[in-house]
């Protein structure tokens, strides 16, 4: 096992910017992009609008290199969301399990459409659902299922959403959901109920630059 983890940290120390968890400039990842769709595109359906902030956040999570994940723009309550697809939770074994990431296109005021967002805070949601993708695959179809419960309580879901947040940030990408964060909570113009449902719900601006300052 701990041969195993000093591979994935190995392998992620190969296609991460050279400024670790600086903010990222996308004209020197662009650079990349040869790279990073030969060791990270395979089993993805990728919008080609992200393409550039999909495979850079997926090179956060060397884990997910192969793993089946559709993106498509959908009619959703939030920016982003992930899932497994139910058949492939039922039916495969986890490491065929299929995922789909759903972007929202809807212009709401409830919602901050990821259109207008910058390149950094994009990879930095795309970071934030893998994550999520990472934990559905560490589990059986009952912890998936204990998972998707908990989006039934704003506790359980807090907390959910908060662990998600944490590895992130552990996986290197804290500085850019700090600019998500603070781009929500205090720059956007979003609703008051939107802001408050996200404070609760995720980690703030100052949560996460406490977590910052462990790594």
């Amino acid at each position: 096992m701990k041969i195993k983890k000093l591979f994935i940290l190995l392998a992620a120390a190969c296609f991460l910017p050279s400024f670790g968890q600086n903010m990222i400039d996308s004209l020197e990842t662009s650079k990349k992009i040869k790279t990073l769709k030969k060791e990270f595109s395979t089993n993805k359906e990728i919008l080609p609008s992200y393409e550039l902030e999909t495979l850079l956040a997926l090179s956060y999570y060397p884990e997910l290199a192969k793993a089946h994940i559709k993106f498509k723009h959908a009619k959703i309550k939030t920016t982003l969301n992930a899932r497994p697809t139910f058949g492939s939770v039922l039916l495969r074994e986890k490491k065929n399990r299929k995922y789909v990431i759903r972007i929202n296109k809807r212009y709401l005021d409830s919602i901050i459409h990821f259109d207008n967002l910058s390149f950094n805070t994009k990879t930095a949601l795309f970071g934030h659902e893998f994550a999520h993708i990472y934990d559905y695959q560490n589990r059986n179809f009952w912890g998936i299922t204990s998972r998707l419960i908990a989006y039934s309580s704003k506790k359980s879901k807090a907390k959910f959403e908060k662990e998600i947040d944490a590895i992130t940030i552990q996986r290197g990408l804290g500085w850019q959901l700090l600019e998500w964060s603070d781009y929500v909570l205090n720059k956007s113009d979003a609703t008051k109920a939107y802001k408050t449902f996200k404070r609760a719900i995720y980690l703030t601006p100052n949560e996460i630059k406490l977590q910052l300052n462990r790594y």
